[in-house]
């Protein structure tokens, strides 16, 4: 094993015993476990799938009834989905996770950039985790 894949599992390892990890991880589960919520999903991708169908038809022969009531209970699932505490949670883990591997991936981009590793620090005040809305360079 070279020293840079050395170093990558001691950052696996360092980013699995994060606290932003672990409370990702739980708050996967606890969606997971939650069976109001898979249901939930379950009736949105079915109603998404059947809305996508539906808009796959020649235009001639699309219920239109059906389409708006197709966008209507997608609405209605999406935000009851959001506004369950387990997946309140669980946006705001991510939220946290998405936050840690930007400030991840900016150092490591620095670094290739030929920054010093020790002293190099982003600067993710405003960064979207899109590169087109700046232009790049940070990551």
């Amino acid at each position: 094993m070279d020293a840079v894949e050395k170093a990558v599992r001691a950052l696996g390892k360092a980013m699995q015993s994060d606290p932003r990890y672990l409370a990702f991880q739980a708050a996967k589960q606890a969606n997971d476990a939650d069976t109001a919520l898979q249901e939930m999903i379950q009736e949105l991708n079915l109603k998404r799938m059947a809305y996508q169908h539906e808009m796959e038809k020649p235009e001639e022969s699309r219920n239109s009834e059906k389409l708006e009531g197709y966008e209507k209970r997608v609405q209605q699932l999406y935000t009851q989905i959001m506004e369950t505490p387990s997946m309140a949670a669980y946006d705001q883990a991510k939220q946290a996770m998405d936050a840690m591997m930007q400030q991840i991936d900016a150092i490591i981009m620095l670094c290739v950039n030929g920054e010093d590793p020790e002293t190099c620090h982003p600067n993710l005040e405003n960064c979207t985790g899109n590169c087109a809305s700046c232009g790049g360079g940070c990551h």
